[in-house]
């Protein structure tokens, strides 16, 4: 357990790459390994697309919003909800597809526990990854660019690749901000937890050549506006019925 919480513990996103590939049995390997992850009723909702193909990452950096790491890593996958290949078992048993929220909702959980056994697999192979959720900035032009059929639906993008950058653990909140017991905190505690990691942030920020900067406010800039709001008429438009 202690090795595993250590490897747990010590994640940290990593932005730039050398350009050595990641060998196709480690991909293997580690794909092997996310699919052990938990599933709702073994739907297994989730499909991985490695895109290899120069054009395409150089592409795909650019509709990331010039991401770099998506075209240098050694490796880049999309990370997709995959309702079709329940709509192709569900036609060949000559049965309905009942597709709503709550189909759509178990795809992204089950994906993204996917996503956390595959990343912890790469890292424990002594590689980085970084989660790209620009990806979603342009969705209909990754969805013509991958030529993805209805019922696939592009969630995140994942780089992977050797470090190139020293990189430090961002802080994350104390425990009592996130574990509770029976009933969640008053705003007063959850306030106080919510300060004394402030304090922690702002020191990183500062390591980091961002002096004054912490957690709350950094969070509370990236919350004021909806973002990316177009994102359930996409996801409707290839068969996600989210009523």
């Amino acid at each position: 357990m202690d090795e595993l919480v250590e490897l747990l513990t010590s994640h940290r996103t990593i932005r730039r790459f050398p350009s050595a590939p990641v060998p196709d049995e480690l991909v293997s390997k580690a794909v092997r390994a996310a699919q052990c992850a938990a599933t709702s009723h073994a739907v297994q909702a989730y499909a991985l697309i490695q895109v290899t193909k120069p054009d395409e990452r150089s592409r795909l950096a650019e509709l990331c919003g010039g991401q770099a790491q998506v075209q240098e890593a050694g490796a880049f996958f999309v990370l997709c909800v995959d309702q079709r290949r329940h709509a192709l078992v569900a036609a060949r048993n000559s049965l309905p597809l009942a597709s709503n929220f709550e189909s759509f909702l178990v795809g992204v959980i089950d994906a993204s526990l996917f996503a956390q056994n595959l990343i912890l697999a790469f890292e424990a192979a002594n590689l980085g990854t970084c989660c790209i959720g620009g990806l979603r900035s342009n969705l209909p032009a990754v969805d013509e660019l991958l030529e993805l059929p209805d019922g696939i639906f592009p969630i995140f993008g994942l780089c992977v690749g050797s470090p190139a950058e020293p990189s430090t653990v961002r802080p994350r909140l104390p425990l009592n901000a996130v574990l509770f017991r029976d009933r969640y905190a008053d705003d007063e505690q959850l306030l106080a937890a919510i300060d004394t990691h402030d304090a922690e942030a702002e020191a990183w920020y500062a390591q980091r050549g961002a002096p004054g900067r912490n957690w709350s406010g950094s969070v509370s800039r990236s919350l004021s506006k909806a973002a990316r709001q177009d994102l359930a008429a996409f996801y409707n438009s290839k068969g996600a019925a989210l009523h």
